[in-house]
């Protein structure tokens, strides 16, 4: 592990895991997460493949036009 961890962080998983299980939503700082992002312009993923292959499709026809 890091040294980042307080020293009585627990070293195996299922100790992180069943330490973490404990926390209660209180006990969590929030101050410092930034708010939610903004995703009012978001596009899927797939349409910018979709776009990217149109002109991918383009550009080949093109030039096998010109040859």
């Amino acid at each position: 592990m890091s040294d980042n961890y307080p020293s009585d962080y627990p070293r195996s998983r299922a100790k992180a895991i069943a330490a973490l299980r404990t926390v209660r939503d209180e006990d969590i700082d929030f101050s410092e997460i930034p708010e939610t992002t903004n995703f009012s312009n978001w596009t899927p993923v797939g349409e910018k493949f979709k776009k990217a292959a149109e002109h991918n499709l383009t550009v080949l026809n093109e030039k096998i036009r010109a040859g």
